[in-house]
C-alpha cells in the first residue's frame, strides 16, 4: 500500500467516475483487510486512519474503522493517541452507541500529566457529548477550572463546559461561578482564558429558555455584573499601552474582541432590563472602536463588522446607526468581495431603520452593480430596490440601465428580477410624467427583451395603453416600429421575442393613427406581420399577438390588396396543429367575412385598465384589471372554469384583445331580439333558480354523446330590460349561444335562449343575468349541473 499522498494522486488522476471508483474501492478494501490485522506496525495503522480520513471527505463509508479510532485513543503513544482523538472527532458524532467506549478513556486521559492529552481530551468530550456524556464527566472538566494555573488547560476546560451547558443546561449551575474568577484573576485572564469565558458567557445566555431552574435570574445577574469588566478589556485593548503579543495586522487580538462584542450583543439582547444601567457605556465603547479601527485591514474590518452589528441588534443611538452605515459604506469601497457582500448584506436590513444614512452612499451601492461577483452584483440590485423612492428613482433606472446593457446569459435570473421590481415601482409610484416610465420600460425591453416574461411585457402594454399623452405617445410607438422595420441605425437582436411582440401589439392596437398620419404606409405594416409569421410560426404567444393585430388593422387600412393578405394569413391558421391558434384563426376569420362598419365597431380601441397597487417589495406581479363602463362583459364569469368557450353575438368581442386569463375564452353577447314573441313553458322545464323578480328553468332537447342541445326559460315576475344572458362550461366543453327570443320581457312572460354544448364530461354551467329590473340594473349568477354526461 503506498502513502496517503499517493492515493490522493491517484484519485485525482482518474479520468472518469468509473475509474475514481474503482481506485476507491480497492483501496477500501485493502484498509479493511488491514485493519483486522492485529499484528500490523503503529505506523503502517496510522496510514490506514489518514486514507480513512480522506475516504470520509469524498463521502464514503468509514464505520468499520470506528474501533480502531478507539484502539488508538487507548494507546500511550501520543501520535496514536492524537490521531485517535482527530478521528474520532471526524466520524463519530453523538448519536453513536460506541462513544460509551470512549468515556473511561476521556476520564483517564482528563487526569493525565501531559497538558496535550488533557488538551485532546476536553476538545473531543466538546465535540461529542451527549447530554450523558455531559452529565458523566462535568466532575472532571470543574476539577480542571478548580485546581488548575494552567491558563491554557483553562481555555480548554472553559470552552468544553460551554459546550457542556449547551447539552444540559442544568450544568450552568456548576460553571457560572467561574465567569467571574477567570475575568479577575491576572494570571488567568489571559486571551485564553477570556475567550473560555466569552464562549460560557455566551451558552449561559442562549440556553436560558431551556434553563428550568428558579435561580436562573441570579445566575444571569451574576453575569451580567461582569459586565464592567468586559467594557475594561475591550478598552485595554484598543488603547496603546495594551500589550500586543496578539497583534495581527495592526489590529490587537482582533479575535477576542469579536467574541467579547458577541458575548455583549447576547447579553443585551436576552436581559435587555438587567443591562439598561450599561448602556450608554456600551455606546461610548463601540463608538471608540468605530472610530479608531483601520477599516482598510481584514482583521480590523472583523471587529468593525461585529462593532456594527451590535449596534443595529441593539437600536442604540440615532448617530450610532450613522456610524454603523458610514463604516459599511467604507467596506463597499475596499477590494475585497467577502467585505462588499457583508456591507450590502447588512446595508439591506438596515435601511427599514435609517434609509437616509443608506441613500448618501449611493454611489458605493452603484458600482457594486457593475462587480464581476454575481452574488454582489444580485446584493447591489436588492439594495438599489430597497432604497428607491421618488426622489431617486430616475438616477437609480438609468443606472440599472447601465447595468443590464452589460449584462447577458448569466444574469439571466437577475434581468428578470431588475424588471420585475421596476413594474411594481411604477406602479406604486404615481408619475407626474408617466410617459418618462413607459420610455424606460421599453428601453429595457429594447436591450433585453429576450430575457422577459410575457406577463411582464404585458404590464408595459397595459402603462403604454393608459397613457393620456397621445401625441408623445404615439412619438414613442413610432419609434418602436421603426426599429422593429430596419428604419433605424440601431440594431435589435433578433432573439428578442419581447420587443416583437411589444411591437406587434403596438402595430394593431395604433395602426389607424401611424397610418392616418402619414407615418408607415399599408404595404408597410402588412409585409412585416406577414414575415413575423413565417419566422416566428412555432411561438403560440407571438402568433396569436400577430393573429389579434392582422385582424385589427384589416379595418383601418384601405388598401384591398392588403387587407387581402391580412386575410391570407389568418386563413393560414384555421388548419393549425395548435388549438388555440386553430380557433381563434376560425374566430377571426367569422368576424372578417362582417361588413366594414360593424367590424370597425367590434375592433374599437382598447378600453383603460385598472392595477391595484402592489407591495414595492414583492417581485410578483398581479394581473391588470379592464376597467370597462359597458356591462355586456364575462367580468368575473368565467372565474372558478378553464378555457370556457362562450359564443353570445358580437358587441363583448372586445375581450378578445385584451389580457383576459381565458386565453380560451370566447366571449359574446347575445344578438337580442327587438320583437316579443309570446311564450310558454314547456311541463318538462325543471326549475333551476329563483329570485324575486325571475324564475330560471332549463330544458333538456336531447342528449348524445359529445353534444348536448339546451334549452333556457326565464319567466319574468316583474318588467325586466336589456337582459344578456352569460354562460360557461368546463375546459373540457365547448358551448355555442343561439338566439334570445326577447330581451324585455313584463310580469309573466317568458323568453328562451336556445344553447348547444359539445365535448366530453359532465354536463353543468354557470351562469349569468344582467338586466335592468326596477332596482336599477341587477346582476344574478347561479351554477347548475345536469344528471346526464357528454
Amino acid at each position: 500500500m503506498g502513502s496517503l499522498r499517493t492515493f490522493i494522486k491517484d484519485v485525482r488522476a482518474a479520468k472518469t467516475l468509473a475509474e475514481e471508483r474503482a481506485i476507491v474501492t480497492k483501496e477500501s478494501a485493502r484498509i479493511r483487510t488491514k485493519l483486522k490485522d492485529d499484528h500490523l506496525a503503529s505506523d503502517k495503522k496510522r496510514k490506514n486512519i489518514h486514507k480513512l480520513l480522506y475516504l470520509h471527505i469524498l463521502g464514503e463509508k468509514t464505520h468499520f474503522a470506528q474501533v480502531e479510532c478507539i484502539n488508538l485513543i487507548a494507546s500511550d503513544d501520543f501520535r496514536n493517541k492524537r490521531l485517535g482523538y482527530l478521528a474520532a472527532m471526524i466520524l463519530l458524532d453523538e448519536h453513536q452507541e460506541i462513544l460509551t467506549l470512549l468515556t473511561n478513556m476521556l476520564n483517564n486521559d482528563l487526569h493525565n500529566a501531559n497538558r496535550y492529552v488533557v488538551s485532546m481530551a476536553l476538545s473531543t468530550l466538546g465535540s461529542l457529548t451527549s447530554p450523558e456524556l455531559a452529565r458523566d464527566l462535568y466532575p472532571d472538566v470543574e476539577n480542571i477550572l478548580a485546581r488548575s494555573s494552567d491558563d491554557f488547560l483553562v481555555k480548554k476546560a472553559l470552552q468544553c463546559a460551554a459546550k457542556l451547558v449547551g447539552r444540559d443546561a442544568a450544568l450552568l449551575e456548576i460553571f457560572y461561578p467561574y465567569v467571574g474568577t477567570i475575568l479577575r484573576s491576572s494570571q488567568l485572564g489571559t486571551h485564553g482564558g477570556l475567550l473560555g469565558v466569552a464562549k460560557l458567557c455566551q451558552a449561559a445566555v442562549l440556553c436560558r429558555s431551556e434553563y428550568e431552574y428558579e435561580n436562573y435570574p441570579e445566575i444571569l445577574h451574576s453575569i451580567v455584573d461582569q459586565i464592567p469588566e468586559i467594557f475594561s478589556i475591550l478598552q485595554d485593548i484598543n488603547s496603546t499601552s495594551f500589550s500586543p503579543e496578539y497583534d495581527v495586522g495592526g489590529t490587537c487580538d482582533p479575535f477576542l474582541q469579536v467574541e467579547l462584542l458577541y458575548t455583549l450583543r447576547l447579553l443585551f439582547e436576552k436581559a435587555p432590563q438587567e443591562t439598561l444601567q450599561y448602556k450608554n457605556k456600551l455606546s461610548d465603547i463601540l463608538t471608540q472602536i468605530a472610530t479608531n479601527s483601520d477599516s482598510s485591514k481584514n482583521s480590523a474590518q472583523s471587529v468593525l463588522y461585529e462593532c456594527v452589528r451590535t449596534i443595529f441588534a441593539l437600536q442604540l443611538d440615532q448617530s450610532l446607526i450613522v456610524l454603523g452605515v458610514n463604516v459599511l459604506a467604507k467596506f463597499l469601497s475596499g477590494k475585497d468581495n467577502n467585505t462588499k457582500y457583508v456591507a450590502l448584506n447588512t446595508l439591506l436590513q438596515v435601511v427599514p431603520q435609517e434609509p437616509n444614512a443608506v441613500q448618501k452612499h449611493r454611489k458605493f451601492i452603484s458600482r457594486c452593480l457593475f462587480d464581476p461577483d454575481i452574488s454582489i452584483r444580485i446584493r447591489a440590485v436588492d439594495l438599489s430596490f430597497a432604497i428607491f423612492n421618488e426622489t431617486n428613482m430616475k438616477e437609480l433606472v438609468n443606472e440599472l440601465i447601465s447595468f443590464l446593457k452589460l449584462s447577458g446569459e448569466q444574469d439571466r435570473d437577475l434581468i428578470i428580477n431588475i424588471v420585475d421590481q421596476l413594474i411594481n415601482k411604477f406602479d406604486l409610484y404615481a408619475l407626474d410624467n408617466d410617459l418618462w416610465a413607459i420610455e424606460k420600460m421599453v428601453e429595457i425591453i429594447k436591450i433585453v427583451g429576450q430575457y422577459v416574461s410575457f406577463e411582464k411585457v404585458s404590464d408595459v402594454m397595459v402603462m403604454i395603453n393608459n397613457s393620456q399623452d397621445l401625441e408623445q405617445k404615439m412619438k414613442l410607438i413610432q419609434e418602436i416600429i421603426e426599429l422593429s422595420l430596419g428604419k433605424r441605425q440601431e440594431s435589435l437582436d433578433g432573439e428578442n421575442l419581447g420587443w416583437r411582440l411589444l411591437s406587434v401589439w403596438c402595430m394593431g392596437e395604433y395602426g389607424d393613427v401611424l397610418l392616418q398620419k402619414g407615418m408607415f404606409l399599408d404595404s408597410e405594416l402588412t409585409t412585416f406581420l406577414s414575415l413575423l409569421n413565417g419566422i416566428y410560426s412555432s411561438n403560440t404567444k407571438l402568433i396569436s399577438y400577430i393573429l389579434t393585430a392582422a385582424l385589427k388593422l384589416s379595418s383601418k387600412i384601405q388598401n384591398p390588396s392588403c387587407v387581402e393578405d391580412l386575410r391570407k394569413l389568418i386563413d393560414g391558421h384555421t388548419k393549425d396543429t395548435n388549438i388555440l391558434l386553430q380557433s381563434k384563426s376560425v374566430q377571426y376569420s367569422v368576424i372578417l367575412s362582417q361588413p366594414v362598419g360593424q367590424r370597425q365597431d367590434i375592433l374599437g380601441a382598447m378600453p383603460l385598465f385598472e392595477k391595484s397597487f402592489r407591495n414595492g417589495n414583492s417581485n410578483h406581479s398581479e394581473k391588470p384589471k379592464i376597467k370597462v363602463e359597458n356591462q355586456n362583459v364575462l367580468l368575473d364569469l368565467l372565474e372558478g372554469t378553464s378555457d370556457a368557450t362562450v359564443k353570445n353575438g358580437s358587441q363583448a368581442l372586445l375581450d378578445i384583445f385584451g389580457s383576459s386569463s381565458q386565453e380560451g375564452a370566447i366571449p359574446t353577447t347575445n344578438t337580442n331580439s327587438s320583437s316579443s314573441i309570446s311564450l310558454s313553458l314547456p311541463q318538462d322545464a325543471a326549475e333551476t333558480y329563483q329570485s324575486n323578480e325571475m324564475q330560471v328553468f332549463f330544458r333538456t332537447v336531447s342528449v348524445a354523446p359529445a353534444e348536448a342541445q339546451l334549452e333556457l326559460y326565464i319567466q319574468g315576475h316583474a318588467q325586466i330590460d336589456n337582459l344578456q344572458i352569460l354562460a360557461a362550461v368546463s375546459k373540457t366543453q365547448k358551448l355555442t349561444m343561439g338566439h334570445l327570443s326577447s330581451a324585455s320581457i313584463a310580469a309573466g312572460q317568458v323568453c328562451r335562449q336556445d344553447m348547444k354544448v359539445s365535448g366530453s364530461g359532465k354536463l353543468k354551467l354557470r351562469v349569468k343575468l344582467v338586466y335592468d329590473g326596477a332596482s336599477g340594473t341587477v346582476t344574478e349568477q347561479f351554477d347548475h349541473k345536469f344528471d346526464q354526461s357528454l
